[in-house]
């Protein structure tokens, strides 16, 4: 296919072409699925795109951001950044869209926030990581969320969080509350790489969070974890049972993905 024969094609899908040899679309003949690509973000050097694969069926098989190899070297350090709560260290937040195609999931869209310093508490969470959180809210929704010290009383019902997850105390501006496992590998005394969150505000669960440490990313990894579920959901669509951190070596890209998607419908 020639190159004036592709853009066609894409326009004609309402599909922008991000680059000449990076299409928005990316077929793959032998399993019969399809990538579809959101608008590409500048971050550090490089640049940050999400993604979702979807298989011939209309299931997704893959959700995610996808980093190539210079977006993570000149990442912003001291300076600036987005300070959520007065005292803490900086953090650095970037807003993505997902393609058009990801509307069979909950997701509304993702930001990245890279925390240099990380965050407290203090000997477990601070290392330099990344926060990918998969919003579940649209972005007018989220930047209206207001602060709370202490514990939040309005939190979504118990049936919405998974079992064992517990509060944590403080609601983050712009954010909302966080909800962690307490049976956590960094949480028991190993060095923190890798944990999974949840987040709400008042009787919403409001975004899903992959939180990585930059080393651990930069380690090239392939790993598959399992993402614990609630029993009740509170909007329609399909919902990862895993999330994995991997490098596409042909690629030349990091991808932070959610994975194994099943459909679940919400409460009436």
């Amino acid at each position: 296919m020639t190159l004036k024969s592709l853009i066609i094609l894409l326009v004609a899908s309402s599909c922008e072409l991000i680059r000449e040899d990076n299409p928005s679309i990316v077929k793959n003949k032998k399993n019969e699925e399809t990538t579809y690509y959101g608008p590409a973000v500048a971050m550090g050097n490089g640049k940050a795109q999400t993604f979702i694969t979807i298989n011939r069926g209309g299931r997704p098989t893959a959700m995610g951001v996808a980093l190539n190899e210079k977006a993570l070297e000149n990442l912003p350090s001291e300076n600036g950044g987005s300070h959520h709560r007065e005292g803490h260290p900086p953090s650095f937040e970037t807003v993505l869209q997902f393609p058009k195609q990801a509307e069979i999931t909950p997701y509304k869209f993702m930001t990245i926030d890279w925390a240099p310093e990380g965050h407290e508490p203090e000997g477990i969470y601070d290392l330099p990581h990344f926060d990918f959180h998969f919003y579940m809210i649209s972005n007018e929704e989220r930047l209206a969320i207001t602060p709370l010290e202490g514990m939040d009383p309005e939190i979504p019902q118990a049936k919405y969080i998974p079992t064992p997850y517990i509060q944590l105390p403080g609601r983050v501006p712009n954010m909302g509350v966080h909800w962690t496992d307490p049976t956590s590998p960094e949480l028991n005394g190993a060095t923190f790489t890798k944990t999974f969150i949840y987040g709400s505000f008042k009787e919403k669960v409001i975004f899903m969070e992959p939180m990585i440490t930059l080393d651990y990313i930069k380690s090239k990894p392939s790993n598959v974890d399992e993402i614990p579920l609630p029993t009740h959901f509170q909007v329609n669509g399909f919902y990862p049972s895993n999330y994995e951190v991997k490098y596409n070596p042909v690629r030349k890209e990091y991808l932070i993905l959610l994975s194994d998607f099943n459909f679940k419908m919400a409460d009436q």
